[in-house]
């Protein structure tokens, strides 16, 4: 039997942050989900019609949340190892830049910036910087 308050703590520590929460919490949230390959927690962060695009504009082939689910849960499950480590933030307005260090995928250590946009307490367009 799960003990009440253990499950009192889960719900607070996996629960999408309230609308009205700092941008930086939501993405702080989604990178902590991501890092626990918490893989329902971290599509909570997201908004129904989430785009993940290029600095070009180009729009990414997989859009909302059951493309995201999918493409995310297959990440999780090649590399069980992977995490990411916040380099530096930036938050202004809706916007939140992380520059993130990701290892788990290979031999070496990965820099990746991306850039999200809140909306209604959702992360809802998704740039990476390559």
């Amino acid at each position: 039997m799960i003990h009440p308050l253990a499950l009192a703590m889960a719900c607070v520590l996996f629960a999408a942050p309230a609308a009205d929460a700092p941008p930086e919490t939501l993405v702080q949230k989604q990178v902590d989900a991501y890092n626990a390959h918490n893989l329902n927690a971290f599509v909570a962060c997201y908004g129904e019609g989430i785009e993940f695009r290029t600095m070009d504009g180009k729009v990414g082939p997989e859009k909302g949340l059951a493309a995201l689910r999918k493409g995310y849960g297959d990440l999780f499950a090649r590399f069980p190892e992977l995490k990411v480590k916040v380099l530096n933030r930036i938050c202004q307005g809706a916007f939140v830049i992380d520059q993130d260090l990701a290892e788990g995928m290979g031999p070496a250590p990965v820099t990746i910036t991306a850039i999200y946009e809140i909306a209604g307490g959702k992360i809802i367009h998704v740039w990476f910087i390559q």
